[in-house]
């Protein structure tokens, strides 16, 4: 391994022990309707500290990567001032142009330059210490710590109650249905299929239960081995377990030296052996936010791709249908005929729908 992905594993690791040893939250709750914008807002955080915010915050500071992405599916991009500015937020379009929040190695807050910000809301992750919280409020800034999110439905409280803090309550609360929309549509689609097992793996670190990866797997149709053998949040597991449970599938990230499955414990096991093992983006697995229904989309896809073939095939005939219609209504000549058919594959469809309602 070179310096480069030595230096990278060393950081995803410490960013994972952090999460995985972070004091388990204390409930944050959220005093009246996020959807009705009202203001002032008042919200007990992590700290079992009130926050308040008279109006909606203009300017906020995002110590980590999953806030940011909310912030910007909830329509408040250029309203983030400064977030972690790094390789693993690229995606965050325009997030280059933001003011990197974390110090040099990316261990910890620059809490000065926080500061110096001076934004009317800074947003913290579960993990973010409480001496930098403590640091940043005696600053008069306005901090609210995050509870550590364990499942999709603490994503979309968050994902409004930041739509909230940006005054744009419609759109967090859209955002937050949306990605329920479309967990429950894939739960749906697996929940009659038989569960493989599952091993999530990265630089030798499993998700267990009371992790929102864990919901993913659990949710995409599999069962997590992580969470069976009693594994806690994000935890080391061993090659004697690796073997022991012999996982049908290994799930991990597009992080070089994530995996190495020359490993004999991994060679062992029927995920290698039948070639299940399954590549996931490491930035949109990794941050719970809205995003995160990519990567469970591609492990139900994975895991159960018969409960997916009738969508796939329903797409094609529905984007063939559209492409023939297109069609025949720029090829007319005054004859009507682009117009029937476009009618007799308009039916075609109708009958084909209904047959598999039956």
């Amino acid at each position: 391994m070179t310096a480069t992905y030595r230096a990278l594993a060393l950081s995803a690791l410490l960013v994972v022990s952090l999460i995985g040893f972070a004091a388990a939250p204390a409930a944050a709750s959220h005093d009246g309707d996020a959807a009705d914008c009202d203001f002032p807002l008042t919200v007990t955080d992590d700290t079992g500290t009130e926050v308040t915010l008279d109006g909606e915050a203009e300017t906020v500071v995002a110590l980590d990567a999953a806030s940011a992405q909310t912030f910007w599916e909830v329509g408040a991009s250029e309203k983030v001032i400064g977030m972690p500015v790094r390789p693993y937020t690229e995606y965050l379009e325009g997030s280059e142009e933001r003011t990197d929040v974390l110090t040099d190695d990316g261990s910890g807050v620059d809490v000065e330059t926080v500061i110096e910000l001076d934004a009317d809301l800074v947003v913290a992750p579960n993990y973010t210490p409480d001496a930098t919280i403590q640091q940043l409020r005696d600053a008069n800034q306005t901090v609210y710590r995050s509870p550590l999110e364990e499942s999709f439905e603490a994503i979309y409280q968050k994902t409004e109650l930041y739509g909230h803090f940006a005054g744009n309550c419609e759109q967090g609360a859209q955002t937050a249905e949306e990605t329920r929309n479309e967990v429950e549509t894939i739960r749906e689609a697996v929940a009659d299929e038989e569960s493989p097992s599952v091993l999530y793996y990265f630089f030798g670190f499993t998700a267990g239960s009371e992790t929102f990866i864990g919901d993913i797997i659990e949710t995409a149709g599999g069962s997590n081995v992580a969470a069976e053998v009693g594994i806690t949040g994000f935890e080391q597991i061993s090659d004697e377990s690796i073997v022991e449970q012999n996982p049908d599938w290994v799930v991990t990230t597009d992080n070089q030296g994530a995996i190495n499955t020359s490993r004999e414990a991994f060679q062992n096991t029927a995920a290698v052996q039948n070639d299940q093992v399954l590549t996931v983006d490491a930035n949109l697995v990794s941050q719970a936010a809205p995003r995160v229904v990519e990567p469970l989309r591609a492990m139900a896809e994975a895991f159960h791709p018969e409960a997916f073939a009738e969508e796939t095939e329903t797409e094609a005939m529905t984007e063939t249908a559209t492409d023939t219609e297109t069609e025949t209504q720029t090829d007319t000549d005054g004859d009507g005929a682009g117009f029937g058919v476009a009618v007799a594959v308009g039916a075609l469809l109708g009958a084909v729908f209904l047959v598999r309602r039956r």
